[in-house]
């Protein structure tokens, strides 16, 4: 985005951050079950272009100065740095075929396959961050970098909107779970991780786009000084012990000013990145926490797998010993299961 924060894509932002739901549903044509003050009826239907808007009578053109982006602005400013919501409540049941699920999630190495001994459903957190990545270089561009990581065992979730999306969350449960997860400074260290090597890979990209730009304006400045100073010192070879003193001081100078221009086009055209947070979304979700016991030889050995019912899937479990995801388990001494590292 160059310049300013894309319309469409604030809009979007702003609607699903204070809990609408948003599908794009065309060119600059998107449905919106909006949220409180905006809500008009059970969806509305955004255009984000003048044409579109014509072609489609029954939608609500958004520009700028419209009352209705007006709207939006004045709810994403007074909704805070940091919000929390929650699922109302999902069904805490394992799928049939867990057995499967956690098969083919988990490899259990030198141990037969693992049984549930218990189940406890657990509050858990998905974090979402949302950087400001802005770009200075021959042109200022900025970039909105949204990034999700799992509050349990510090890893990005990709997919998190793809299985949140459906999700129409509260901003206070009807249940009461205990809490567990990593810190926040240590999701939050993974997040700036995460958020460095996207502004990275966009920066490469401006850095190749400026590299083609340099290379053009190099040229001309080389093309210019280069036949200044040629003509300079021809003139100092054929002058007189009169001109000779000033044709020398002039060309010092041409040189000069030629070194000056090209360090000028190094800085106009380098790419740096300034990169801040700009808000922090704290997504909710009850959780199973499953208890699981390995046999191996003569003993048993347990470990802890964690079920994500809105996603319909068994997570990527982390080694009590280290905090690291890992998708192998081995026996420990201790009688637990750890990742092969520490095995």
């Amino acid at each position: 985005m160059s310049g300013k924060i894309d319309l469409k894509s604030f809009v979007t932002l702003g609607l699903e951050r204070c809990g609408g739901l948003v599908e794009e549903t065309g060119y600059a044509l998107v449905q919106a079950v909006l949220p409180g003050e905006l809500a008009l009826g059970e969806s509305l239907q955004l255009a984000f272009d003048y044409e579109v808007a014509g072609e489609n009578p029954e939608a609500v053109f958004v520009a700028y100065g419209s009352q209705f982006l007006d709207n939006v602005a004045r709810m994403a400013v007074g909704y805070g740095r940091f919000t929390a919501e929650y699922h109302p409540g999902p069904n805490l049941k394992l799928n049939r075929n867990y057995d499967r699920e956690i098969a083919e999630k988990v490899e259990f190495v030198r141990c037969r396959a693992p049984r549930v001994v218990h189940q406890r459903p657990v509050l858990h957190t998905f974090w979402r961050f949302c950087f400001l990545a802005v770009f200075h270089s021959f042109e200022r561009t900025e970039e909105l970098l949204l990034l999700t990581v799992d509050g349990a065992n510090g890893l990005p979730v990709p997919d998190f909107d793809r299985w949140w999306g459906g999700v129409v969350p509260v901003a206070e449960p009807e249940y009461d779970l205990p809490a567990q997860g990593l810190s926040l400074e240590r999701v939050y260290a993974e997040a700036c991780r995460q958020a460095g090597e996207a502004a990275r890979e966009k920066g490469s990209l401006l850095q190749q786009r400026a590299a083609g730009l340099l290379t053009r304006e190099l040229v001309k400045v080389r093309a210019y000084y280069g036949q200044t100073v040629r003509d300079t010192e021809r003139k100092l070879e054929s002058a007189g012990d009169a001109r000779s003193e000033r044709l020398v001081k002039q060309l010092e100078a041409v040189r000069a000013d030629w070194d000056r221009r090209e360090k000028d086009c190094l800085e106009r055209y380098a790419v740096a990145v300034e990169l801040k947070l700009d808000h922090l979304v704290a997504c909710r979700l009850p959780r199973l926490g499953l208890q699981v016991e390995a046999q191996s030889r003569d003993r048993v050995f347990t470990g802890t797998l964690v079920y994500n019912p809105v996603a319909s899937r068994i997570e990527t479990p982390v080694c009590p010993l280290c905090g690291k995801a890992t998708a192998r388990l081995v026996p420990h001494a201790d009688g637990i299961l750890v990742c092969p590292e520490h095995g």
